[in-house]
């Protein structure tokens, strides 16, 4: 009968023994490294690439490099959706040069996913270049996703689109990737929209993002296009094409791209294909 009358008092010491157990290894050190979660409780992969454009241009990711502003001036902050984001301007970009080591595992990318948010300031031009993957020995990029305003008339129109070409690869196969009307967003200008794309070199299927949910997607080469593998990697530039910042060749291209003029924060380069709910989960971690 004693041990009747005690046992609740023993179940209770039981738990708090329990919680300080879990406290103390929560307090390890080296701490337990907890996987990263999306708001919805998805896990997400540790990115390659993550820039977070809080008040400075600092990396957080697997991989190394320097980033700089392509004129060498000091980069403009305004508020963003997390915190600050960088403000491009006309004749501005982002250049990030990769060490060595990051160069040699950006050349066997293979797979990729690309998200940001973006706040465009609407201006009416053919091609302003989000993110490229410079190669200077190409006209475009390894690797480019930019806005393309397809109805002059209607500046409020602005198609996601991109290029890319395996120049690691047997035959550099190369895409064009968009394509019609179901790549086309509605009222762009002076909003905070969160855009992306993956491309899945087991399928060769690209898929465009917009706030979480996939636009459209494409087959390229009828599901033979294949892992993205670089010859060369000559640095990644956000806000502009390669050529227009000296990462790429092409003067004929020159002529058809735009710098991107508006804010960007919370930048992310993956090599796998992120899933549709890991999507909406990056998405939910700054909507």
């Amino acid at each position: 009968m004693k041990f009747l009358r005690y046992f609740p008092l023993i179940l209770t010491t039981a738990a708090l023994l329990s919680l300080g157990s879990c406290k103390q290894d929560l307090g390890q050190d080296p701490p337990f490294d907890y996987p990263d979660e999306g708001s919805s409780g998805v896990q997400l992969p540790d990115p390659l690439y993550h820039l977070a454009c809080d008040d400075d241009l600092f990396l957080d990711g697997t991989l190394a490099g320097e980033m700089k502003t392509f004129t060498g001036e000091s980069p403009m902050f305004v508020d963003g959706k997390s915190g600050k984001a960088y403000q491009n301007v006309d004749g501005q970009a982002l250049i990030l040069t990769p060490d060595a080591a990051s160069t040699t595992a950006l050349k066997s990318l293979g797979s990729y996913s690309i998200f940001m948010w973006i706040k465009f300031d609407g201006t009416n031009k053919n091609a302003a270049g989000l993110f490229s993957i410079g190669n200077k020995t190409i006209e475009v990029a390894d690797v480019a996703f930019f806005l393309n305003n397809g109805n002059t008339t209607t500046p409020s129109e602005f198609f996601f689109k991109g290029f890319m070409q395996a120049t690691g690869a047997s035959g550099k196969p190369d895409a064009w990737f968009d394509a019609g009307d179901d790549a086309k967003i509605q009222n762009m200008a002076g909003v905070w929209a969160h855009v992306g794309v993956t491309y899945d070199a087991g399928t060769s299927i690209i898929t465009l993002y917009h706030n979480g949910g996939a636009v459209c997607d494409r087959v390229l080469k009828d599901g033979a296009f294949g892992p993205m593998t670089f010859d060369e990697v000559s640095g990644i530039c956000l806000g502009a094409f390669p050529s227009q910042v000296g990462l790429g060749s092409g003067a004929g291209w020159t002529a058809e791209a735009s710098f991107y003029t508006g804010a960007m924060d919370e930048i992310y380069l993956y090599d796998q294909v992120l899933t549709p709910a890991q999507v909406t989960a990056l998405y939910e971690q700054a909507k």
